[in-house]
């Protein structure tokens, strides 16, 4: 079928092409600049104009059109929201502003220059694939799961029982559902280190491009990596919001206006994604308004939804927080939440009088029926998951497949659980993965991290390299042991494979590591993330170099092994370096 979205990029090539040209960014904000220029063209002014950060609403919209072609009205709207009481009960309010004040730009280029500078420190920044689903998710196959769950049922509140017409329009949204629940670094995407039961976002691009999509798909690939950035900004930022003293968010709330704030969390939301999937699912030919206005509807039904079920309130960025002047700030986001609520009701009936197609009309009212029924807004009422029943496990098996994460994800989930779980066990009712002495290692070098963010630690030793003499080290014996062990990160990609080499031979004549040391040092689990945070992020202090010493204190206990240190034996690491 044709596209179905506006034909006012400003690249002309496949969106394949053009994510292999993005893939070839090594910078956070050089991917930015670059998706920007594909986007507007090096030309554009980089202020409150630009389309690819800001949406600027036409002077004048199209014509309204006859009642009898237009779409049913939603029943929620200008003239019964005063018969309720969202988002504080204030009703309705005519010319609230659609205005931009913030230019994003240099708030989004300060985040990210600050993001590279912190990796020249180190490879994983301190929130990179920690999980913000507030669900207590133990794996990370259970948040990519429950991901995929959220999109099925998302389509069938916006496609009834079209909801399975489109596995490759499930498969996008499903991405594009991960950076809210995840921080994933936007490079990962592009470089095809994010995956999802077995694919890269390159994947599907490549099967947009195959089926036609043409412009949609080059659309859908900047819209997504647009979201993938001030997803990431946002969660980097955030320290910063919540004490008021900077973040993206704090930034842009500040005044009464609130349209800034609507449009930063459209974007975070990737909703013109899903309406360009729900548009070519129904022959559902686009202007840039109604993509536009569907997408921020969308995003505000949920959070008025959200607002009814007292969810809303649980969410770590609301676009109607104040962070004014504190003796101002309850009156100001008291004026927010009217702002937002209006904005909702004007767009809708902007929406419904130009004739806009009513699967988009419904689209954009959505989030009133998909907050009350979808497992995902109960899931963060009640803190937990709601088991995935024998009916949703079937489609998804038949729309993703039965492997939802790979072994590098499994491992860095892992490591982020190890140190956001320590000294919380009794309350999450978990235990630790790790003995005491690695995971002490973990949170060392976790503060590590948090320090690089807050311009506190400057470490120039980043990177594998060869081992030498430290004071715990005292012996050729022990340089060999620690660094055969250290080296067998660089050769194994799965838990599996790991504890084979652990328990094969390390050094000539070096005694074999038992499956009772390895489970007294830590769980399969908890050991495989010590190793994927090494193949990320080495460094003296890496977790999986303390794990090496680690055992190396406990083999060298046995009175054969220490008696041929002290006879001076020298034993050669099996396997070279490279």
């Amino acid at each position: 079928m044709d596209p179905v979205s506006p034909d006012n990029l400003a690249y002309r090539g496949s969106a394949l092409d053009a994510f292999d040209e993005l893939a070839g960014s090594q910078t956070s904000l050089g991917l930015f600049h670059a998706a920007h220029s594909m986007w507007c063209a090096d030309s554009c002014s980089r202020d409150l104009t630009c389309p690819f950060l800001h949406y600027c609403r036409p002077g004048s919209g199209p014509p309204t059109v006859a009642d009898r072609t237009r779409a049913p009205r939603p029943r929620y709207n200008k003239h019964t929201a005063n018969l309720f009481t969202l988002m504080g009960g204030d009703g309705y309010q005519t010319g609230i502003s659609q205005k931009h004040q913030a230019n994003f730009w240099p708030l989004c280029e300060d985040a990210l220059r600050k993001v590279d500078q912190a990796r020249k420190c180190g490879s994983l920044l301190f929130c990179d694939y920690s999980d913000w689903t507030k669900k207590r998710d133990p794996c990370a196959q259970v948040t990519v799961q429950n991901a995929c769950r959220d999109t099925v049922q998302w389509f069938a509140t916006w496609l009834g029982t079209k909801f399975n017409a489109t596995p490759l329009g499930s498969r996008i949204i499903a991405f594009t559902t991960m950076p809210d629940d995840l921080c994933i670094p936007p490079l990962d995407l592009v470089h095809q280190r994010f995956r999802m039961y077995g694919l890269s976002f390159r994947d599907l691009v490549g099967q947009m491009v195959a089926e036609g999509w043409g412009r949609d798909a080059m659309r859908i690939l900047l819209c997504t990596i647009r979201q993938y950035f001030f997803q990431y900004i946002e969660k980097v930022d955030f320290e910063d919001t919540v004490n008021g003293n900077g973040g993206v968010h704090a930034l842009i709330s500040r005044t009464s206006e609130v349209w800034d704030s609507i449009v930063y969390r459209t974007h975070t939301a990737n909703a013109q994604a899903s309406s360009i999937v729900v548009g070519r699912a129904t022959a559902s030919t686009l202007s840039e308004d109604w993509l536009l206005c569907s997408n921020i509807n969308n995003c505000i039904s949920m959070d008025l939804a959200k607002s009814a079920l007292h969810v809303y309130e649980q969410d770590n960025h609301m676009p109607t927080a104040s962070f004014g002047p504190q003796r101002t700030q309850q009156g100001m986001q008291g004026q927010r939440r009217l702002g937002y609520h209006s904005i909702y009701l004007d767009l809708l009936d902007d929406l419904v009088d130009t004739g806009c197609p009513e699967p988009l009309v419904n689209f954009a009212s959505s989030g009133f029926l998909f907050v009350q029924i979808n497992h995902r807004y109960l899931e963060r009422s009640l803190g937990h998951r709601i088991p995935i029943h024998n009916s949703m496990a079937d489609v998804l098996g038949s729309i993703f497949g039965d492997k939802p994460t790979d072994a590098r994800l499994d491992g860095l989930f892992h490591l982020r659980w190890l140190v956001s779980n320590h000294g919380a066990e009794g309350k999450s009712g978990s235990k630790s993965a790790l003995c005491p002495d690695l995971l002490a290692a973990c949170l060392k070098r976790q503060e590590q991290r948090k320090s690089v963010w807050n311009s506190e630690y400057i470490d120039s030793t980043i990177g594998f390299k060869p081992l030498t003499r430290d004071k715990d080290i005292d012996s050729q014996c022990a340089i060999d042991w620690i660094t055969g062990v250290h080296m067998l990160s660089r050769q194994v990609s799965s838990p599996d494979e790991l504890q084979k080499l652990l328990t094969s031979v390390i050094t000539q004549d070096s005694p074999r590591l038992s499956i009772e040391q390895l489970d007294a040092a830590g769980s399969r689990d908890g050991l495989w993330a010590l190793c994927v945070a090494c193949q990320v992020d080495c460094s003296d202090d890496c977790e999986w170099l303390a794990f090496a010493k680690y055992t190396w204190g406990k083999i060298s206990s046995a009175s054969h092994v220490a008696q041929s240190c002290q006879d001076g034996s020298v034993l050669e690491p099996k396997r070279k370096p490279g």
